[in-house]
């Protein structure tokens, strides 16, 4: 054979395979794109499926691409939680810093009137 016709058929045999993977990936891209957010593609029935399927019937392949709509409820949840821990550490560090200064004026009023106080000789105390 002939190498033109050779390296002819060779490009012939690429672009009727790259014609065939764009259409796929076209065709399935389409698909998918098509399904609303509250639905899946499934390509056993080549159709959407409403994401309810997916709780009826949980082993179906495609219902991991199903996006859960119960992830919105958790969010106030998460901001509850993180307010009452931060609410919970600025009522501990405020109680601990109150009994710090409460501890410090106890024991500054102590010391002053619980020490003798020490006479010194002067000119009026002869020793």
């Amino acid at each position: 054979m002939d190498s033109r016709i050779v390296s002819l058929l060779y490009g012939v045999i690429l672009l009727m395979g790259i014609n065939f993977a764009g259409t796929y990936s076209q065709r399935t891209l389409l698909h998918t794109g098509e399904c609303k957010k509250e639905e899946f593609w499934n390509s056993d029935v080549s159709r959407c499926l409403p994401c309810s399927t997916c709780k009826e019937f949980p082993k179906i392949p495609s219902c991991d691409t199903c996006t859960v709509s119960d992830e919105a409820s958790y969010t106030w949840k998460i901001t509850a939680i993180t307010s009452l821990s931060v609410l919970a550490v600025v009522i501990v560090s405020g109680v601990l810093l109150g009994g710090v200064l409460v501890h410090q004026y106890h024991s500054r009023m102590r010391k002053t009137l619980c020490e003798p106080i020490e006479e010194t000789t002067g000119p009026l105390y002869q020793v």
